[in-house]
């Protein structure tokens, strides 16, 4: 008796998981990219903090207006460089049915050396936006090559 209780319980727990929606698809179909742009060729050999510059590209697919108002970035794993995970305030807008892009700088810090300074930087991405009809959150992860945006 005990045991199919246990199991019931287990068993409900993993329908419970399972039925969860991780994939924030609350909001619109809203794509955003993130590519690292004017990198100077040696700037992740020394160790220490580095300004680097992404390009943020959101692509708008509906017939409204959006505002990205908060853009939170973190590594993940090791990489030529770490950001500082802090959130970054934004007011960029994106009009309807169309493509914006923006350049953003932000501060992040090298590990150094010269094996290190070519490692590919998992990042990943929470990015909020608000609407006419309401706000919503995208979460999204970037593998960036420091090779090639050079």
């Amino acid at each position: 008796m005990k045991s199919a209780v246990c199991f019931l319980t287990l068993g409900l727990f993993l329908v419970a998981c399972g039925s969860s929606n991780l994939s924030s698809n609350s909001g619109p179909n809203v794509n955003v990219h993130l590519a690292q742009v004017n990198t100077a060729p040696d700037i992740f050999y020394f160790s220490g903090p580095v300004n680097i510059q992404y390009q943020l590209s959101i692509a708008n697919p509906t017939s409204d207006p959006l505002t990205l108002t908060r853009l939170d970035l973190e590594t993940v794993g090791p990489g030529a460089y770490s950001l500082r995970t802090a959130a970054t305030p934004m007011n960029l807008k994106v009009p309807p049915n169309s493509t914006a892009s923006y350049t953003i700088s932000v501060w992040g810090r090298a590990r150094g050396g010269y094996l290190t300074a070519d490692e590919p930087v998992t990042l990943r991405a929470t990015a909020f936006f608000k609407g006419t009809s309401g706000s919503f959150v995208r979460l999204f992860t970037e593998n960036i090559s420091p090779l090639a945006s050079r």
